[in-house]
């Protein structure tokens, strides 16, 4: 259940969401987002392919396929509490492979009131099931003071 919007305190953890990344999730967001590019798709052009002193293998998933599970992550509560996520800003810095795991996390840091809304920012990151982090940021959003529930899971 999700929480009050009074309960977007700092310190609140977003429930974590955890996903196995497989071929065609790659090849459906590439779908979705017109991103064909063979370092998502190819195998055999990236067993090969070379990106300065880095050299992957193996297709990698999109890094805005991670930032997506993120935003689920951040939506997931904020959505059935009346509100909206505004912003998250990630860097990328692991590739995410088919078969990995990978796990969101994210901890309010700052509120502040205006209003009838609770404006947040949260510290934001997803893992690989090694414990590498392949992606960190910060996002922000905003939740209805006293507001109604939405219930439902209508927007997955």
């Amino acid at each position: 259940m999700s929480p009050q919007a009074a309960a977007i305190e700092v310190g609140y953890q977003f429930p974590s969401v955890s996903v196995v990344v497989s071929r065609e999730m790659i090849s459906a967001y590439a779908a979705a987002s017109y991103d064909f590019n063979p370092l998502h798709l190819d195998e055999d052009w990236m067993a090969e392919a070379e990106f300065g002193s880095t050299r992957f293998g193996a297709v990698i998933a999109h890094g805005l396929m991670t930032y997506s599970l993120v935003t689920r992550m951040l939506t997931d509560v904020v959505y059935r509490l009346g509100g909206w996520h505004e912003r998250c800003e990630m860097r990328f810095t692991a590739p995410v492979r088919v078969g990995d795991t990978v796990t969101t996390s994210g901890i309010v840091s700052h509120v502040r009131s205006i209003g009838a809304q609770r404006l947040y920012a949260a510290a934001v990151r997803a893992e690989r099931q090694d414990g590498a982090v392949v992606a960190i940021g910060d996002a922000m959003g905003r939740v209805p003071l006293g507001g109604p529930l939405r219930t439902g899971d209508s927007h997955r």
